[in-house]
């Protein structure tokens, strides 16, 4: 960074928080069941992957916004959900970037008084490009490394 101009390191700053305010607009948009909004945040031809260690079924890959966007409706079949991204690292090259974002996920759904929490422990690795219109995913791994299920005190 020594050899960095500031303004070489004020746009490195803007980058990486354009990039943090799209993990945090991607969790936002699930909770906040807007599929629309988060599939916007891909690029057109974006891919979703979906990756759950220890499983021995393939991956579930949705390529293209449409595809993203159906994925993304399926959280409807929970009663609410909270996705809280923690760690996040960036590696960014000009107009392109790599990324790991973490997070845990929760799924509550059930009757009062007998509500579950599936909680997710989540690793996305991600691919970016920054166009016209600012940065987009192009591609998210999205890889939960094990999961729990929690009884919901109401």
């Amino acid at each position: 960074m020594a050899d960095q101009t500031a303004d070489q390191i004020a746009d490195r700053i803007a980058d990486r928080a354009a990039l943090l305010d799209l993990a945090h607009a991607y969790a936002q948009h699930a909770d906040r069941r807007e599929p629309e909004l988060l599939g916007a945040l891909f690029e057109d031809d974006g891919v979703l992957r979906i990756i759950r260690h220890g499983a021995e079924d393939a991956p579930v890959v949705r390529t293209g916004r449409d595809e993203i966007v159906a994925a993304v409706r399926r959280l409807d079949r929970y009663d609410l959900t909270f996705h809280f991204v923690g760690n996040h690292r960036y590696d960014i090259a000009a107009d392109t970037a790599t990324g790991e974002v973490y997070c845990i996920a929760h799924h509550v759904s059930g009757e009062a008084g007998n509500r579950r929490d599936h909680v997710m422990m989540i690793r996305y690795h991600d691919g970016y490009r920054r166009g016209g219109d600012g940065w987009r995913i192009v591609e998210r791994e999205l890889h939960v490394d094990w999961t729990e299920d929690r009884a919901v005190i109401d």
